[in-house]
C-alpha cells in the first residue's frame, strides 16, 4: 500500500514541476514573439497551470502528509533533519504556488496583452514569474533535502 502512495507522491511531483518548469520555458519563449502571440501562450500556461501544477501541488502534499502520518506510526524515535526539511520546504512551495502562482497564472491567461489591460497583464506576468520562481526553489530544496533523507 505504501508504495501506490509513494508513486502517487512521485507522479504528482513531476506533474507539478515539469509542468512548472513548461510554463517558464513557455513565458520565456514569449518574450521572443511579438505582443500580439503573447495572449496564446498565456491561455496556455494557465492551461498548464490548472491541469499539472495546481493539481500536482494539491495530490503531492496530500499524499506527503498521508506518507509522514503512516511513517511516524511506525517509528519511535526521530526522523531527521532532512525530513523535515523536505516537509517544511514542500508545504511552503506548494502554499506559494497554489496562493501566489497559480492566482497569477489565472490572472495572466485572463487578460489581453496589447491595449487597455497591457499594463495589468504585465503586473500578472511578473507576479507569476517571482511567485513561481521562489515556489520552484522551494520545491527543488524539498527533492534535494528528500534525496539526501533516502541517502542517509
Amino acid at each position: 500500500m505504501t508504495a501506490l502512495w509513494r508513486t502517487l507522491h512521485y507522479l504528482s511531483f513531476v506533474a507539478w514541476i515539469g509542468g512548472a518548469l513548461a510554463a517558464m520555458i513557455a513565458g520565456l519563449a514569449m518574450k521572443k514573439l511579438d505582443r500580439g502571440f503573447w495572449g496564446g501562450i498565456a491561455e496556455a500556461q494557465g492551461a498548464i497551470y490548472r491541469t499539472l501544477v495546481g493539481p500536482g501541488a494539491i495530490i503531492n502534499i496530500a499524499t506527503g502528509l498521508f506518507l509522514t502520518f503512516r511513517m511516524y506510526g511506525q517509528m519511535s524515535g526521530q526522523v531527521g533533519a532532512w525530513m523535515g526539511t523536505m516537509q517544511a520546504a514542500g508545504i511552503a512551495a506548494a502554499l506559494v504556488t497554489l496562493l501566489g502562482a497559480m492566482p497569477a497564472a489565472g490572472r495572466v491567461s485572463r487578460l489581453e496583452p496589447t491595449g487597455a489591460t497591457a499594463a495589468a497583464f504585465d503586473a500578472a506576468r511578473r507576479r507569476l514569474a517571482i511567485t513561481a520562481s521562489v515556489g520552484g526553489a522551494l520545491a527543488l530544496l524539498a527533492l534535494i533535502a528528500g534525496a539526501l533523507y533516502r541517502l542517509g
